[in-house]
């Protein structure tokens, strides 16, 4: 591979911590709360139960396989050196989905938390400048980025805790379980359901790890130690924040709140106490560092798909002197920043979502069909009891993908329609432009004319 197509390689296992914790922890500040109507707060803990399953089980694999394969691909890496070229294409569309909506979803979030503070200030200019600040960021370099996100993880995770410090003492059990005679579940099993993509909110993300591979200084040793610590942080992290805010607002006005924790705060103790303003003004904090870090992994998928020549080959373009991919962090943002303007975020969540589940059961396949294809294959780090964990991830995934069907089944043939057109493309163009010589093919082309050599990936 040219030097021109490489990343720079910078990050430990403490930055792998940070920006998975970073890119995922405003799903505690915003998202998670819109499932509450159809779940109540006893259904929502069994939905967060169901995807903890599923994401924890998921990073056992992806630890497998980010050390066997440490390529800025990530999930397509895995889905095309096991199933091939169509599938590794089809999962690096769901990654990008997933995140370039989950983009202007935080960004909504950030305009919310803004206008609760300053009613003047337009969201949606509060969303532009959040775009273009970190796009400028992502340019500079990841290391740069790395070092701005552990900051702003402590600041947002140190408010969350001083949440739970103030609140746990005040909960009210009438606002977790509901008054006598109020359903536990108020929509049942499809009400669960229904909150599985919100759930879903408070580990998704995680996930986009193994895309920092070859930007680590020792990819085999400090991916699984990255990955695992960062789920295990976010399982916390979800029953204590849905806990503490439901206990504190109830069901009904926190299920609408584009600012929950702040909404949660002032319910119980007004508007102006001192813990909701800090949470609406330096809250902002958690909303931001997740949003650059979904800018980080939209722009690392595109990046890898564009070099194998799945995408137009100018997505693919590095920075001279940062060694950054700038065309593919500039143009999805300037497309996410419309969706901004047109969409509400419920809606897009339900698009993300979909887009993250497609990656998921592709990547829990990928482990178990490398385990059989390619049993030679040096593997660091081996995912624990399996095949058991790979194929409960595997099921989980396959049933939340269905979820959308009773969230908003709009948005789900909307989510198949992207998929069909990226079908269509891939037959027309995609097809055809394959670059043999970017490191997940020609890994893949190498593996399958000497299997025993895994050499390259040293």
């Amino acid at each position: 591979m040219s030097n021109q197509l490489e990343l720079k390689k910078t990050l430990s296992a403490f930055h792998l911590w940070v920006i998975g914790v970073g890119i995922v922890i405003s799903g505690n500040y915003f998202g998670w709360n819109f499932g509450l109507a159809a779940s109540g707060y006893i259904g929502m803990l069994i939905a967060i139960g169901v995807m903890a399953v599923m994401y924890l089980f998921m990073c056992f694999g992806i630890s497998e396989l980010s050390t066997a394969l440490p390529y800025a691909g990530g999930p397509y890496s895995f889905a095309r050196r096991a199933m091939g070229p169509f599938a590794g294409f089809l999962t690096g569309i769901g990654v990008i989905l997933e995140y370039f909506i989950a983009a202007p979803v935080v960004a909504i979030g950030i305009g919310a938390y803004i206008n609760f503070l300053f009613p003047t200030i337009n969201p949606i200019l509060a969303a532009a400048f959040m775009y273009l600040f970190f796009m400028i960021v992502h340019i500079i370099g990841v290391k740069e980025y790395a070092s701005l996100e552990t900051i702003l993880v402590f600041i947002a995770l140190g408010l969350i805790v001083l949440m739970y410090f103030v609140g746990l003492p005040q909960i009210s059990m009438e606002n977790l379980f509901g008054a006598e005679g109020t359903p536990l579940i108020p929509g049942g099993i499809e009400g669960i359901w229904a909150a599985l993509p919100y759930a879903m909110w408070l580990f998704l993300a995680i996930e986009m790890l193994p895309m920092l591979s070859e930007e680590c200084r020792d990819a085999k040793r400090d991916m699984p130690k990255g990955i695992l610590s960062g789920i295990v942080t976010l399982l916390i992290l979800s029953v204590l924040t849905t806990t503490v805010a439901i206990g504190l607002s109830g069901i009904d006005q926190l299920s609408t709140a584009s600012d929950p924790l702040p909404t949660a705060v002032a319910a119980t103790f007004g508007n102006t106490y001192w813990l909701a303003q800090i949470l609406a003004s330096i809250g902002l904090v958690g909303l931001i560092a997740s949003f650059s870090g979904v800018i980080l992994a939209y722009s690392r998928q595109i990046f890898a798909l564009s070099r194998a020549g799945y995408l137009p080959a100018f997505l693919s373009h590095l920075h001279p002197t940062r060694r950054t991919p700038y065309a593919a962090i500039i143009l999805p943002g300037i497309i996410g920043l419309l969706l901004v303007v047109l969409f509400n975020p419920n809606d897009l969540i339900l698009i993300s979502t979909f887009g993250a589940l497609v990656s998921y059961i592709s990547m829990n396949l990928s482990v178990i069909i490398l385990r059989k294809k390619e049993p030679d294959l040096v593997r660091p780090y081996k995912t624990p009891l399996y095949p058991f964990i790979p194929i409960v991830s595997l099921v989980l995934a396959v049933i939340a993908l269905f979820a959308s069907f009773f969230a908003n089944l709009t948005f789900f043939w909307v989510s198949i329609s992207v998929f069909g057109v990226a079908i269509i493309y891939y037959f027309a163009w995609a097809k055809n432009h394959i670059n043999v010589n970017a490191p997940e093919e020609q890994f893949s082309q190498e593996s399958r004319q000497h299997p025993a050599n895994v050499e390259l990936q040293k």
